[in-house]
């Protein structure tokens, strides 16, 4: 298959066309909508021959079969129903657009000054400079490279994911089969099916049409919709919608011959819009950001002032040495490390990477702000079917012919014309069908109501629906579809004698328009007693769980001259004086995992709500075995099932009007009191049943509007408007139409209720990790500050220069947000209440960590800047020496290079100006003193003291000579002037290399407390498992092995560029037990937060609302949540002999959560 595919020739609008309509002349005649074309070819049964298709049959259904009939003919004529895609961002692309960041232009720009300056300058090239510029343009490179590998690999991501939103499945007609086809398969030619709720992906004319109605507001801006019909106006566009009725069209144009492919060719992809999560970030980040540019330029200024009054003034030749140049580059460095752009890069990662993982558990994510909205979710407003229940549809029982069946009736035991009548209306009064495959198995397309009936028809009645089809299919006068308004389906097919109208719906709403019924007596009248019989009968099979379907009939004349012309157009006419054929009781099992999947929503405090247009009894049911109604105990209102109309007539209530508009009121008086009461009237209403899409779309508002962060799912087209104002809208990707789809923010793939408790668990995950990130980096942030701070202003050497902060940053923004923002779920997340809508960034419990961790750091980095410098007791390696010492032992040896060439400088006379002139440096407290040796003008000025100014000392003697001819020179003076001046230039370089051993240890200590602390932030709600999973996640492990040999690489072999030394196995080991002492720091932190009543108070969280007093019970029990050890049996608790040993991917959780993790999911005090 994969060879013949490759041999498929390409797509050639001028190729050769075996067909009597060319390419050109049919693609002009679909954009210019020609109707005279049109009616030329015969309409779509003429072009249909004339493309070598038929609107009876469609085109070959072997897809690689050859001939004028085949699917690659037409493909290779016509084209490919493909659109044209945005090329991907070329990677040199997306450097451009990193390198236009403010605050790496101003490092390139420092960096080049700083190149250019050590380069140009003797002086400076002769110290190297120039390697300190050249050393920040790699990391200028590094961290480019970086960021533009993160944006194209999250771009790739991004685009693999929402290829995924243009794939959907087609029913089209092929080989006189209906079948499901990918849209990119379709071709021009084919026979494409269309029902209420389809999008469609290909232009094409009517071949026949039911109702046919279309949104075409996308393509023409024209609000109302328009119906579609073989003779006013028969083109169906691309890129619209159907929003009523259904019918057959011919393909007649693809992908970008299409009227979407043109309009898509015109504009341009959207990029994705931010997340809230998102912007709330970047407003942190920008005021970190104003902190750490406060800080830089106290920082500088310091420097300066510092540095012009050691230089007296403003050396020029100085600036680059050590000088105003190095003091910007160092507070642009501090702004580099102080502006977070780590923060929306995590959450980049962690929505990328959570969406990724989303896919494999059925949450397909269309809009990327519902990860993160959705772990906020408050409530659940579910449908029932395919949702809570499996969708697999049965004929259990049923009433036919005045007596119950607890079987499905087989033909035999029922009256022969009441059994043609009812395959009649199974086959006909039906768009679902059953595709059956070579193995046996079945495909059900379509409402699952009508599977089942086919299936009864097929299986139980002894005939092929599609038999019936084919012989019955052009007396189809019109078909009305269901409506969730009226609850009901009708077909109006028109016989030799009589047009008769089959209808199916709810049982007790179309026993409302029965006027007669099928009984063993034959066809009676239905009596107010037979009514009631009937509606006991659909009452006791729905408390049962079954959902109740009436089918019945009626006939009109085939000729009325009273009759209106228009008179069947609208369903609600002519739905009227039926005949009741039976009742059937269809079963659809909850889903085997629902109800553990409601206790897991229960247990993490969100509320679930059926909402579902079944009668009020089989939805009771139905939510009593989910668990979503339950007995709440003596002297506790009970939850209930309301009904729609109920419902709504509450909302119209002036009392309760008045009510929520108090509630919605901020200024009002009595507001909150008004909002606990709306809580108390709306809260236990956990079923909405025989509810329509205008009632779910009332209950999202209001619930809304009482703070809760609402997640609705829904499947169908009127469901769009519920599932655009919820917070997440969740489309079932099974059932759900195309409209439904494209309203949610999230698809189901698989319509079960416990993907979207997943898709609540990585929803929590990805605000999680953000908070972890932000714990880590907001730690760094600190003491970066803070030591950077005091090292400039307070005195002493700055702890860590350019390049070093320049790790720091790349470790804790690009490398941290990929540890952490890769983070599993815990399973605890799913233990601890709601976000909601105002669940801050930073809690109470991150701040103590910060400052622990933070003051830890600083204390080290501290005790390494002015402590080791003093060479303590057994660290005497670590002494930073000052000048005088510099001066005691390097005087002679540079006032040997700087005197030659002084005035009355000889040769002969040199070694003994040398001595002299260091003897009164370094002894004579001129300005340096020495214990070793004396003053040799002690001597020269006895009796009297030496006088304190040098120049008075070395000049003003009688008894000994000037040394000079020119009364006004003093030699001695202008020879000490200028070796003291040689000794303090060289004092800077010579400060700088003293004071690299300890600034050594220093950085490597300090990157080790953040590895350490990088560990600690994978778990921020003081658990004390902070190495679980650790070693499973290759990703952190990975970060965390190159984190640490690349800091091996830089102390050992770069120290020329990040200015440190080679540290021994020793000062590696101390480096790397004041790194793991953060551990135990960060454990006794924990302890004590949960363990003295004082922190408890101050940081408590309180645990999720639970109203169901069997769950508490079996949390205080210590049966908590899913993840009981294997082969545990709860009591009281539904399926609970199956929970320990559960295969849906809880149980590999079970060895990851304790007790301690309950009590925490529970409260920071680890009660209830």
């Amino acid at each position: 298959m994969g060879n013949s595919k490759s041999k498929e020739p390409a797509f050639d609008p001028n190729a050769q066309s075996p067909y009597n309509v060319g390419f050109q002349e049919l693609t002009d005649a679909n954009e210019n909508k020609d109707m005279e074309f049109f009616a030329r070819v015969g309409k779509a049964e003429g072009l249909s021959k004339l493309l070598s298709s038929s609107v009876e049959s469609g085109l070959n259904a072997d897809p690689q079969a050859a001939g004028d009939d085949s699917v690659l003919e037409h493909r290779r004529v016509f084209g490919e129903n493909k659109h044209a895609e945005t090329p991907p961002k070329n990677f040199f692309f997306l450097v451009w657009e990193v390198v236009q960041d403010p605050i790496l232009i101003l490092l390139i720009a420092a960096a080049t000054v700083s190149t250019v300056l050590g380069a140009a300058i003797p002086e400076e090239r002769a110290k190297s400079a120039w390697v300190e510029g050249v050393a920040i343009w790699v990391a200028v490179i590094v961290v480019t490279l970086v960021g533009a590998g993160n944006d194209y690999s999250k771009d790739l991501q991004f685009r693999k994911l929402n290829a995924q939103k243009d794939r959907i499945e087609i029913k089209v007609v092929r080989g006189g089969q209906q079948i499901l086809v990918p849209n990119t398969d379709l071709v021009v030619g084919d026979v494409m099916l269309l029902d209420t709720g389809d999008k469609v992906v290909a232009d094409a004319i009517v071949i026949d049409s039911q109702g046919l109605t279309m949104d075409e507001a996308s393509l023409t801006g024209e609000s109302d919709p328009m119906k579609k019909n073989t003779t006013a106006d028969p083109w169906v566009m691309s890129g619209t919608q159907v929003t009523e009725g259904s019918g057959r069209v011919l393909v007649t144009a693809v992908g970008p011959n299409s009227t979407w492919g043109k309009t898509m060719a015109l504009v341009s992809e959207a990029g994705d819009d931010e997340t809230p999560l998102q912007q709330k970030l970047e407003v942190l980040a920008g005021a970190i950001g104003k902190v750490g540019f406060a800080v830089a330029i106290c920082c500088f200024i310091a420097q300066l002032i510092k540095w012009c009054v050691e230089n007296n003034g403003f050396p020029i030749s100085e600036i680059n040495n050590n000088g105003p140049i190095q003091f910007f580059l160092y507070a642009i460095t501090i702004i580099v490390v102080a502006v977070p752009e780590g923060l929306p890069l995590a959450v980049t990662i962690s929505l990328a990477y959570s969406m990724k993982k989303m896919m494999a558990d059925q949450n397909f994510v269309r809009v990327l702000a519902a990860c993160e909205t959705m772990g906020g979710a408050t409530a659940i407003c579910s449908d029932k079917t395919g949702t809570l229940t499996e969708n697999r549809m049965t004929v259990v029982e049923g009433w036919f012919v005045g007596r119950h069946f607890s079987t499905a009736p087989k033909a035999n035991e029922l009256d022969p014309e009441v059994c043609e009548q009812l395959k009649m209306n199974c086959a006909m009064n039906a768009k679902a069908f059953i595709i059956e495959k070579d193995n046996g198995k079945m495909d059900f397309v379509g409402n699952r109501t009508e599977c089942a009936l086919l299936l009864f028809m097929n299986k139980e009645l002894g005939s092929n629906y599609n038999d019936y089809r084919h012989k019955y299919d052009k007396a189809v006068v019109k078909l009305y579809g269901f409506s969730s308004a009226k609850k009901m389906a009708s077909v109006l097919i028109q016989l030799p004698d009589k047009l008769r109208l089959y209808n199916k719906g709810a049982a007790e709403w179309v026993l409302k328009r029965c006027i007669r019924c099928h009984t063993e007596a034959g066809i009676v009248e239905m009596t107010p007693a037979l009514r009631g019989k009937l509606l006991d009968e659909v009452t006791n099979m729905a408390k049962r769980g079954l959902r109740c379907i009436c089918l019945s009939y009626t006939d009109y004349p085939i000729s009325d001259p009273s009759r209106p012309e228009n008179f069947f157009e609208e369903a609600d006419t002519v739905d009227d004086n039926l005949t009741c054929l039976g009742i059937v009781g269809i079963k659809d099992p909850v889903r085997a995992e629902v109800p553990l999947a409601v206790r897991t929503c229960k247990r993490a405090g969100i509320v679930v709500r059926m909402v579902t247009g079944d009668n009020i009894h089989t939805a009771q049911h139905i939510a009593r075995e989910c668990g979503i109604l339950y007995d709440m105990g003596p002297n506790h209102p009970e939850h209930v099932a309301m009904e729609g109309p109920v419902f709504r007539e509450m909302l119209k209530d002036p009392d309760f009007m008045a009510l929520r508009e108090r509630m919605n009121d901020p200024k009002a008086d009595g507001q909150k009191e008004a909002l606990q009461e709306m809580k108390e009237k709306i809260n236990h209403v956990r079923v909405l049943a025989r509810s329509s899409p205008e009632d779910k779309l009332q209950l999202v508002r209001l619930l809304k509007e009482m703070g809760d962060v609402v997640a609705v799912t829904g499947d169908g087209t009127n469901d769009a408007p519920a599932l655009k104002e919820s917070d997440v809208g969740l489309a079932m990707g099974i059932a759900g139409t195309e409209v439904a789809k494209e309203a949610a923010d999230i698809v189901i793939l698989d319509d079960n209720f416990s993907s979207i408790v997943k898709s609540v668990k990585w929803g929590r995950s990805v605000f999680a990790n953000i908070r972890k990130f932000l714990q880590f980096q907001l730690t760094v942030n600190l003491v970066a500050l803070v030591t950077a701070f005091i090292g400039a202003v307070v005195g002493g050497h700055e702890p860590l220069n350019i390049l070093q902060l320049l790790w720091v940053n790349l470790i804790m923004d690009t490398m941290g947000a990929l540890a952490l923002a890769t983070e599993a779920p815990h399973p605890t997340l799913l233990l601890q209440r709601p976000n909601g809508r105002t669940e801050q960034l930073i809690n109470a419990k991150m701040t103590k960590h910060i400052l622990v961790q933070g003051s830890y750091q600083m204390i080290w980095m501290f005790l390494c800047l002015y402590l080791l410098p003093q060479g303590p007791p057994g660290l005497e390696q670590y002494k930073v020496h000052n000048e005088a010492y510099m001066a005691n032992q390097d005087c002679v040896k540079y006032a040997t290079e700087v005197l030659p060439g002084q005035p009355n400088i000889t040769n002969a006379n040199l070694a003994t100006s040398v001595s002299f002139t260091c003897n009164v440096l370094t002894a004579c407290d001129m300005p340096w003193t020495s214990s070793d040796l004396s003053c040799v003008l002690t001597g020269l000025w006895a009796p009297q003291p030496v006088p304190a100014d040098r120049a008075t000392a070395l000049c003003t003697n009688p008894a000994y000579p000037r040394n000079g001819t020119d009364a006004s020179v003093c030699d001695y003076e202008s020879w000490a002037e200028t070796v003291q001046g040689k000794l303090d230039d060289e004092f800077m370089d010579y400060e700088i290399d003293e004071y690299k051993r300890p600034l050594s240890l220093l950085f490597n200590i300090f990157i080790c407390t953040q590895v350490a602390n990088e560990i600690n932030a994978r778990r921020i709600n003081d658990e004390y498992d902070i190495f679980s999973g650790l070693f499973t996640n290759w990703i952190f492990m990975a970060v965390l092995a190159i984190t640490m040999g690349a800091q091996a690489i830089i102390i050992n072999f770069l120290g020329m560029f990040f200015k440190v030394e080679p540290l021994d196995w020793k000062e590696w080991l101390v480096s790397l037990a004041i790194g793991s002492g953060a551990w135990p720091l960060s454990l006794i932190t924990r302890f004590i937060s949960r363990n003295i009543a004082a922190c408890v108070r101050f940081e408590s969280q309180l645990p999720p609302d639970m109203d169901d007093p069997q769950l508490r019970a079996e949390v205080a029990a210590g049966y908590d949540f899913d993840f009981a050890p294997a082969g545990t049996v709860r009591p009281d608790f539904e399926g609970a002999a199956l929970i320990g040993n559960n295969t849906n991917g809880h149980a590999a959780a079970h060895a990851a959560i304790s007790k301690s993790d309950v009590e925490i999911g529970n409260g920071a005090s680890g009660k209830q």
